[in-house]
């Protein structure tokens, strides 16, 4: 599994902490459940776009596109 860099703020910290002492849990243990349950929704959300023939031929085209901003600008702009 490839590391991910992130970055957690003390709300999220002191949020992440209470979550884990309330299930049993380490902080670890929750930020993988929720990456886990991030990949799962953005699976199922690929699969019903895939679906659709409109939608597969749109995602094929912009997966082999040169143009468009860069994913850091873009978390810039989005304040992420």
């Amino acid at each position: 599994m490839k590391a991910i860099p992130i970055q957690i703020n003390n709300e999220d910290c002191e949020w992440l902490s209470v979550q884990a002492k309330q299930r049993g849990m380490t902080v670890a243990q929750i930020i993988e459940e929720m990456v886990r349950d991030a990949s799962e929704s953005a699976e199922k959300e690929t699969e019903y776009l895939l679906s659709d023939p409109k939608m597969r031929d749109r995602l094929l085209k912009s997966g082999k596109s040169t143009k468009g901003i860069p994913y850091e600008i873009v978390r810039k702009k989005l304040g992420i």
